[in-house]
């Protein structure tokens, strides 16, 4: 079990310092603290569900009900309670070699995206937990894009491409181990669906005719 363990971390170290260190790029310095910064684009979020409540119809409506209980349970309940359970410390608080990025401050989040990016070495902490596994931004992503699929097909698709950019960021940009990922891309899928799902089943369920006589 610790060669099978020792080799799992050489594997997950080792992939982190290619996407970290090696496969980084001026561009991607930017771009992937972008992706990450969610509070920086709540403004269009906030525009695309109004668009979708205004011209959506029923559909839209409740997939955006579907969209609001997934990402409270992934976000409030799975990755909360797995984070604080598990304890796994950042890449960028456990090691030395890590580079650290993000965009800078800015007030509103917006203006974030228009300021240089902050890139810098990691400034280990001693910490012997942490909040890295599971990744929330990666679960949240992938509940979001399994509900917007299952309603439409097309932007489903186009959201999960999304998501995986977003969850290549919290790599590029430090935040999380590779192996944290794709179990945070199945619980955030497993969550879209089981959400959907139970939506479904009642929507059936009203729509069913009476039993009684």
């Amino acid at each position: 079990m610790e060669g099978g363990e020792s080799e799992m971390n050489a594997w997950d170290l080792s992939l982190l310092h290619q996407i970290n260190i090696a496969w980084s790029h001026p561009l991607l310095d930017w771009l992937m603290p972008a992706l990450s910064a969610i509070e920086a684009w709540l403004p269009l979020i906030i525009a695309v569900v109004l668009l979708v409540v205004w011209r959506g119809g029923k559909q839209g409506r409740v997939m955006l009900i579907c969209l609001a209980i997934a990402l409270g349970i992934g976000d409030g309940v799975v990755s909360n309670t797995l984070k604080k359970s598990i304890g796994r410390v950042r890449p960028r608080d456990a090691l030395a070699d890590v580079v650290v990025r993000d965009l800078g401050t800015a007030s509103p989040a917006l203006m974030r995206l228009f300021e240089k990016p902050v890139v810098k070495a990691s400034e280990p902490r001693g910490e012997t937990r942490g909040k890295s596994f599971p990744s929330s931004h990666t679960i949240n992503m992938f509940a979001a894009a399994t509900v917007i699929a299952c309603f439409y097909r097309r932007a489903g698709l186009a959201m999960y491409l999304l998501a995986a950019a977003v969850a290549y960021s919290r790599i590029y940009c430090g935040a999380h181990w590779p192996s944290d990922i794709p179990p945070s891309m199945a619980l955030g899928v497993l969550t879209g669906l089981g959400v959907v799902g139970v939506a479904k089943h009642f929507t059936t369920a009203s729509r069913s005719p009476s039993l009684r006589a």
